[in-house]
Formats: C-alpha cells, sequence, structure tokens
C-alpha cells in the first residue's frame, strides 16, 4: 500500500542502502527509483554491485524498481530479457521497468511508466562510453505507453509547463550549449506528449536535480485535467530526494534519508515491529505480515496473555506519546477484542529472524 520513492541514484550505493534502511524503518517493503538508476554502467562490475544490492534488500525484505534515465548503459541493460510478467530482472529483487509498463495498484489505482531523457550534455559524452542513443524516447516507447488514462505516471523527465521546473532551467540555461539545451528540450517535448497520452493525476520523476511539487492544469483534445507533477532532487543526504507514496491516497510523505525515527505504526505496514510501553516496560511484537500481536514480559507485568499470538484485527492507535490502542480476533467469531495499553515510548523495527531483546543489526556483506 505505500511505495519508498528514489530521485536520481547515479549508482551511489552507500545512498541507496542508507534511504533503504529508512524506508525499511518505516515499513516500506517496495522501491522505485524514479531513473538515473546508474548502477549498470562501463568501468565498473556491475554485476557484484547488483548482487550485493540484492542482498541487503533481500535482507530486509525489500523489492527495487528503477525507470531508466539518462545514465544507464542501454547496451548492457537491454541484455536482461523481458520477462513475461514484462519486467526486466536484474535480479531477483531488483528489476527495470521498461517504457510503456502499465500495472494495476494494490489499492485499484493506476500506473503507466515512460523512462528516458535527453542528456543536455550530451556534446561532452562519447557514444557507448558515457552516453547511448537509446536514451531518448522514440514513436514506438509512445505507441507502447498507448493512450489509456493512468491515475499515477513514472517516469525520468518532466512534463512542459511546470513553472516552478521551468524558472530553474531558466536561471541554469547559461551552463549548457545550445545545441545540448536545444537536444535537451526536443527529449522533454517527446515526454510531454506521452504524459498527455496517460494524463495522470500525479506524475513522478527525477532528472533535473532539484525537487518541484506543483499542480498544474493542462488540455488535451479538449480535454482538461489537473496533475500534481512531482520532481525528486538526486541522491543527496539532505535534499528532498525521497519520498513514501501512499497508493490509496496518492499522499506523499517527504523526509531526510536519515530520518530513521518511527513515531507511529498504523497497521499498514509490513514486517515485525516491537513497541515499548512505559511505565511498565511492557512490549509488544506485531508481526504485520501474519497479522499477529504477542504481548512479552515486561516489569510488574500482571497481562495473563503474556507470551500468547494472537490475531490482530486493526490497530487503532499505536503513536509514541500516546496510549496504545489495537483490536484482537476472536477464534469464536465473536465481535473483536479491544485492547489498551499504557503510554508508547519507542516503536523500532525487528529484522526476520531476529530476537527480541537482541536488536543489533548485523549488515554483513
Amino acid at each position: 500500500m505505500r511505495i519508498g520513492l528514489l530521485g536520481d541514484t547515479h549508482g551511489d550505493m552507500s545512498h541507496v542502502l542508507a534511504v533503504s534502511e529508512t524506508m525499511w524503518k518505516r515499513g516500506v517493503s517496495v522501491l522505485l527509483v524514479l531513473g538515473d538508476f546508474g548502477f549498470v554502467w562501463p568501468r565498473r562490475n556491475y554485476g557484484i554491485d547488483l548482487s550485493k544490492l540484492s542482498r541487503r534488500l533481500a535482507a530486509r525484505r525489500q523489492v527495487l524498481y528503477f525507470v531508466d534515465g539518462n545514465h544507464e548503459d542501454f547496451t548492457r541493460l537491454y541484455r536482461h530479457p523481458i520477462g513475461d510478467d514484462g519486467l526486466r530482472w536484474l535480479r531477483p529483487n531488483v528489476a527495470h521497468i521498461p517504457r510503456g509498463y502499465r500495472t494495476p495498484l494494490s489499492s485499484g489505482r493506476t500506473l503507466a511508466a515512460l523512462g528516458g531523457a535527453n542528456s543536455v550534455d550530451a556534446g561532452n559524452r562519447l557514444a557507448g562510453s558515457s552516453w547511448w542513443p537509446e536514451e531518448s524516447i522514440t514513436e514506438d516507447d509512445l505507441a507502447a505507453l498507448g493512450g489509456e488514462h493512468a491515475d499515477v505516471m513514472v517516469g525520468h523527465d518532466a512534463p512542459l509547463d511546470v513553472p516552478a521546473l521551468d524558472r530553474r532551467l531558466a536561471a541554469t540555461d547559461h551552463w549548457w550549449s545550445e545545441g545540448g539545451k536545444s537536444y535537451s528540450a526536443a527529449g522533454r517535448q517527446m515526454f510531454h506528449r506521452g504524459f498527455l497520452q496517460v494524463r495522470p493525476q500525479l506524475y513522478l520523476g527525477g532528472h533535473y536535480h532539484y525537487h518541484v511539487d506543483e499542480t498544474v492544469e493542462y488540455e488535451n483534445d479538449g480535454r482538461a485535467f489537473s496533475c500534481r507533477v512531482v520532481v525528486l532532487d538526486m541522491n543527496e543526504g539532505h535534499s528532498w530526494s525521497q519520498a513514501i507514496l501512499d497508493v490509496t491516497t496518492l499522499d506523499l510523505q517527504y523526509f531526510d534519508r536519515d530520518d530513521a525515527i518511527v513515531a507511529e505504526l498504523t497497521g499498514n505496514e509490513t514486517g515485525r515491529w516491537l513497541v515499548t510501553t512505559s511505565p511498565s516496560q511492557r512490549e509488544f511484537l506485531f508481526d504485520l505480515d501474519a497479522r499477529t500481536v504477542r504481548s512479552l514480559s515486561g516489569d510488574n507485568a500482571t497481562c495473563p496473555l503474556t507470551d500468547q499470538e494472537l490475531g490482530l484485527h486493526s490497530i487503532e492507535r499505536c503513536r509514541v506519546g500516546q496510549p496504545g490502542s489495537w483490536r484482537l480476533v476472536t477464534a469464536t467469531g465473536l465481535p473483536t477484542v479491544p485492547v489498551r495499553s499504557t503510554k508508547v515510548i519507542d516503536i523500532r523495527p525487528m529484522p526476520a529472524g531476529e530476537q527480541t531483546h537482541e536488536l543489533i543489526w548485523n549488515d554483513i556483506d
């Protein structure tokens, strides 16, 4: 029900792992890089890098998807075939989303993808070494995308007429050659055509190394539509280069890369979570995959259900600084059983297989 979004990562392993950990601590298991993934690149053993990334993701039970940008080695990327599911799997939990891919989301919303963008500095790059013509969106890509509406569109470039982005580009255009600007503008125009085909409610992209979040009115063939256009920044620690998308409401939550504080459980997360309450220091172990909760022993514990694993129906409130409230499933089909706790003082994730009171994370290559 939630997707962790990353702006351009440019093959930056430490950045991706830091964001992965922060997302994991917030209960997010699906990650999506909005182009310029950059791990498939010449002059580096990308196979080793991908395997290392895959192991780290697997330890956190995460899957990473990415759309292509303009900084990918397309020759190597396209050696990986597209599977029956329409995705290009580089590792069991790392997949490229080809241009024109569409899918329903778990909420029933729909998503369409159109990667690619034209490099404004292509004139300074070497074909087959640091630049590939496959970066450009083609007529075939637009045909694959089709003309059906989708609620969410993901890509790398941005649609036209985004005031905040256009002001940024006007202020930085003097950095680039006229040929480079013309080539880049042609790529954006191609992307805009695809954007108008989809008419999304929300667009998510990267490319410009600058954060934008702006709602824009568009018209296509006499049909007006409004779109929230979001561009994430690049791989930096203190920029808005990551966010969490709620696929039901399409709300976005921005946060700093290293901001791993977890203040609340809603029940929509995944994985196991240890909740500590005060003053008794009682611990509750929530398994949100299995939908169970277990009351663990604490100081002065008097709960008769200690160490019994019970079915979890819903979490009404589990927020640091407030008393907890959730409901249990009964085996007899009777109404759910309410549970109240004292004030919640700590919420933390627990990796699979880790025991309570042993909360040290060992990240082994």
